[in-house]
């Protein structure tokens, strides 16, 4: 199906990739909150802000589907790879929240590797969400492969921290806050293997 091209229509390929960029700005954002040149927390509105614009892009996709009868993927396609993009950038906001009400006023490796995982993870997913505008299906599969490949990696994050926590004990409420962002942290990066996973599955019927 073509893109609607007249003046009030929803370009919603187009939203999509706004909506990932977003994304990715939020996670360039959170990198730089986990390089530790200032307190993370101070990084809080800039991501709140960022995931507002999220809720936005989202809002305006609905208020479009409602408004046009043909689509150019399914409406149910639509609507789970809007909410689920939207989720990155929420999970990314939850987690420097975090450092905000938790008073978590440090950094560690374990963050920053994650915070590379989720920049390079968002930008496999604009390329991707740009693929998918002009119907290089096929191409979109080596992006999918790779969030993949980087949502293995975060587990593996995920479980050398929560070890690193276990086997060197400190204050409870230490161990309790890291282990906080860290679950955090991962359950972001599977929001963003979601997103592959439903566009693997559109491939399958449009490629």
């Amino acid at each position: 199906m073509v893109l609607f091209k007249k003046k009030g229509d929803t370009d919603f390929l187009n939203m999509l990739i706004l909506s990932a960029e977003n994304a990715l700005k939020g996670a360039v954002v959170f990198r730089n909150a986990m390089a530790g040149d200032k307190p993370p927390a101070n990084y809080v509105p800039e991501l709140k802000d960022l995931e507002h614009r999220g809720d936005d892009i989202t809002h305006q996709i609905y208020t479009g589907l409602n408004q046009v009868f043909v689509t150019p993927l399914d409406r149910e396609d639509i609507i789970t790879l809007a909410t689920t993009i939207d989720d990155v950038m929420d999970g990314i906001e939850a987690t420097i929240a975090r450092f905000d009400y938790l008073n978590i006023t440090f950094t560690d490796q374990v963050m920053k590797d994650f915070a590379d995982v989720l920049v390079s993870s968002c930008d496999h997913m604009v390329t991707a969400f740009k693929l998918l505008s002009q119907k290089k299906y096929l191409q979109i599969r080596e992006h999918t492969v790779q969030i993949n490949r980087l949502e293995n990696e975060a587990d593996r994050l995920m479980r050398e921290g929560i070890r690193a926590i276990f086997t060197n004990p400190k204050d409870p409420y230490h161990d309790f806050r890291l282990k906080e962002v860290y679950e955090r942290l991962e359950t972001t990066t599977d929001s963003c293997e979601d997103v592959a996973d439903i566009l693997d599955s559109v491939l399958l019927r449009y490629a």
